[in-house]
């Protein structure tokens, strides 16, 4: 009987420790877009797929890569909450070769930069991707997965779902015993 239920318990605890980490994103891949003619915008994703589209500033600066003229920057993002996790500078460089910057804050903390050509009145757009990977930070780590106030409700249904099965199989074991007495010629209390 004790073993029994020394098993029944390991089962209970993984499963406890089973949904603990449920909402992890680790880190994220952040990508630097233009289109040559001077918009700019970057698409965020965490590494296991899902877009950011949590609260996240961004900032952006721009630096001519000649040296001369003025710098962009620091500007705010703004967040379109679209399934790429896009998030869009509102302004447009001007023609030339730029140094961008891209900083992400909480829950990402990461930093992107990308060269960007700006074309000249007629002459070809040369669109840009630049990716960068970020690491998982603390905030990355425990951030929620979008469309959640505070986290997934996984590790609550494995948790009530194991507790169900420990409880069935208790029982089980439980009538079964006291059937296996009852026809052992046990006397029973109410005689």
């Amino acid at each position: 009987m004790r073993s029994r239920v020394g098993i029944l318990l390991g089962i209970v605890v993984l499963v406890l420790l089973w949904g603990a980490p449920g909402y992890a994103h680790g880190g994220a891949t952040v990508t630097v877009h233009s289109d040559g003619r001077g918009s700019v915008w970057i698409t965020a994703r965490w590494q296991d797929g899902h877009p950011i589209n949590e609260p996240t500033p961004v900032t952006l600066t721009a630096v001519p890569v000649s040296g001369s003229g003025p710098s962009v920057g620091p500007s705010t993002l703004r967040q379109t909450g679209d399934e790429r996790g896009t998030q869009t500078y509102g302004g447009a460089l001007a023609p030339g070769l730029w140094q961008v910057a891209v900083d992400l804050g909480a829950p990402v903390d990461g930093h992107c930069q990308a060269r960007v050509p700006v074309a000249a009145g007629d002459a070809s757009p040369a669109p840009v991707e630049v990716a960068c990977l970020i690491p998982a930070t603390r905030t990355s780590a425990a951030a929620p997965p979008p469309g959640t106030a505070g986290g997934s409700l996984a590790p609550l249904w494995f948790t009530l779902g194991g507790l169900a099965v420990a409880g069935a199989v208790l029982g089980w074991y439980v009538a079964r015993r006291r059937m296996a007495r009852g026809e052992q010629g046990v006397p029973s209390r109410e005689r």
